[in-house]
């Protein structure tokens, strides 16, 4: 269920929802029966946000060009590790290098290369990955030494600029799930 909570993430983080699936979704009572429901407050909020949600596919898709995109002055929450980690905010970095090293040493090779390793999709491709693999060993050494030390910053930048409940409300599932799965695997 993890993997499929991943998949989810990624998939609203790659492409704004459309009206089809913002309509299937609040029919189908999708984010009332998430998968994996816990009793924190952080998810609670979440999916309240989430069931709430009543913006359409032009107002989601506008908050997710000016988060992920570009605004008219920065954009609010480049979903890259080197640009919270990179000094000169640079996309392309030696930290992109380090993350591209660490897929090729765990034979991961199944990441967007049009990317950079370190973006968000291709660091929550690789956990995905380890998770299905069950290599909890190297799964916590890389939340602990390479994803946790950007991923909650820009979780904040996300929370914080989003316009719409519906990424307000995914940035806090998204908190809560790593929350729970550091808890899982310590």
């Amino acid at each position: 269920m993890q993997c499929l909570a991943i998949d989810i993430f990624i998939n609203f983080l790659e492409n704004p929802p459309k009206n089809i699936l913002l309509k299937k979704i609040k029919k189908e009572g999708f984010w009332n029966n998430w998968f994996l429901k816990n009793n924190n407050t952080l998810q609670k909020e979440a999916l309240d946000l989430l069931n709430n949600s009543n913006e359409d596919e032009k107002e989601i898709g506008y908050d997710f060009t000016c988060l992920f995109l570009s605004d008219i002055d920065f954009t609010k929450a480049p979903p890259y590790a080197s640009f919270y980690l990179d000094k000169d905010k640079e996309i392309f970095s030696n930290n992109s290098d380090k993350i591209k090293q660490i897929f090729k040493k765990h034979n991961f090779l199944n990441f967007y290369t049009n990317e950079p390793a370190d973006s968000l999709i291709n660091e929550l491709l690789f956990i995905k990955n380890l998770i299905q693999k069950n290599d909890t060993k190297t799964l916590q050494d890389f939340l602990d030494k390479e994803f946790i030390s950007w991923f909650f910053l820009w979780n904040k930048d996300l929370n914080q600029n989003s316009k719409t409940n519906f990424y307000k409300g995914l940035a806090k599932l998204m908190q809560d799930f790593f929350n729970e799965l550091q808890k899982q695997i310590s």
